[in-house]
């Protein structure tokens, strides 16, 4: 069943009749995102400025998924992006790779979005997030309220 919400994330995000909401209620109420581009999101509040910040960065683009792999309650889903940015660049075929984590209701638990931005960026940021980093940090404080 995972494989499936998966495959309705990607057309949901390519859809123009989507909305922010459509693909927020894929998501568990205390969900992850871990971007490399922007770090660790946590909660749906935050994950939904997340996605509203990518779709002013992002103004087009559409997903070409190549293959779903589940096991267990997780699916790696690999494609290419073809899009345009607010800065006018645009770029066709970019490798991604996102891994989404559900729980046993098929919610989105964890996704974690892997994007070849060297083919949307001409220069790496100096700042670049420390993902693992701010993960652990997520985790410790889980641990601390559960």
């Amino acid at each position: 069943m995972s494989v499936e919400i998966a495959k309705q994330y990607f057309e949901l995000m390519d859809s123009a009749d989507t909305g922010t909401d459509d693909v927020l209620e894929l998501y568990a109420d205390g969900a992850v995102v871990h971007s490399s581009r922007k770090g660790v999101i946590q909660g749906k509040e935050n994950i939904r400025a997340f996605y509203e910040a990518n779709a002013d960065f992002f103004t087009g683009g559409e997903h070409e998924m190549k293959e779903f792999h589940e096991a267990g309650n997780t699916v790696i889903c690999e494609g290419y992006l073809d899009g345009e940015t607010s800065a006018g660049r645009s770029a066709e075929g970019v490798p991604l790779c996102d891994v989404m984590e559900f729980n046993e209701d098929d919610e989105l638990v964890a996704f974690r979005a892997y994007l070849d931005y060297s083919g949307f960026i001409g220069e790496v940021p100096e700042e670049v997030p420390n993902v693992e980093a701010e993960a652990e940090q997520h985790e410790e404080e889980e641990d601390v309220t559960a």
